[in-house]
């Protein structure tokens, strides 16, 4: 299962950036950005995914899921009460995040749950259905915010499309008729600079979209693949 790097993630959603214009002072004026956003265009609708055209900000050539379904993934007892219940088990608490992590290997998630199971002794079959409504729960809960990241990722991306080309336009204009030294001047370089910063910043977003963009997907198989190893424990 491919990782997406934490930081890298974490940049892309938080969308700050160090730095300022001055940093860009000697690069070339861009005209705007090279990646632009595209505006989003209605997909098929999947099962139980609900209507794509209704959610305008999602830029992901993945398919938008709000939440995950756990009858996809569990076979086992049913999870109604354990998805509240798990909370008040002292040892599933104490478990759950390790396996919620996506840093933690697969061998060693295996080694954490025959622990587990060994721990629960005769409640084995109620400890592990528990702990998987535990893991449900946080992984679900953990990709709804990444989900939300990503919209509000995709809507300041389009507001800095606009502002590009806003300033695209204006410093055109502002050079227009002018010789050499007008076009010099400390308020058009000051101009050219923003324009080169805000450009970048556009760029480096935009290649780390198709990242973030997969981090749903990853959390969902994080899911599944918790729950076949607990599943594989019971009884």
């Amino acid at each position: 299962m491919r990782l997406i790097r934490p930081a890298v993630l974490a940049a892309a959603l938080a969308l700050g950036a160090a730095g300022g214009p001055a940093a860009f002072a000697q690069e070339a004026p861009a005209a705007g950005p090279k990646t632009p956003l595209p505006a989003p265009t209605p997909r098929a609708v999947q099962p139980g995914q609900g209507k794509q055209a209704d959610h305008a900000d999602w830029p992901c050539v993945q398919p938008r899921v709000a939440e995950l379904s756990y009858g996809q993934m569990w076979a086992g007892p049913p999870l109604d009460a354990a998805l509240t219940a798990w909370r008040d088990d002292a040892l599933v608490r104490e478990t759950i995040p390790t396996l919620v992590a996506r840093r933690t290997k697969t061998e060693e998630a295996e080694t954490v749950l025959r622990r587990f199971a060994h721990a629960a002794g005769a409640d084995k079959n109620a400890k592990l259905t528990l702990l998987f409504a535990g893991v449900f729960s946080e992984i679900n809960a953990s990709r709804s915010a990444v989900i939300a990241g990503i919209e509000r990722y995709a809507r300041k991306q389009r507001d800095l499309s606009e502002r590009i080309k806003t300033e695209s336009l204006q410093l055109a204009s502002d050079r227009k008729g002018k010789d050499m030294a007008a076009q010099m001047s400390p308020e058009l370089q000051q101009k050219e600079q923003t324009l080169t910063w805000d450009t970048r910043i556009y760029d480096e977003r935009a290649q780390a979209l198709t990242y973030v963009c997969e981090s749903p997907v990853i959390l969902e198989q994080l899911a599944f693949e918790r729950g076949r190893a607990i599943q594989a424990l019971m009884d």
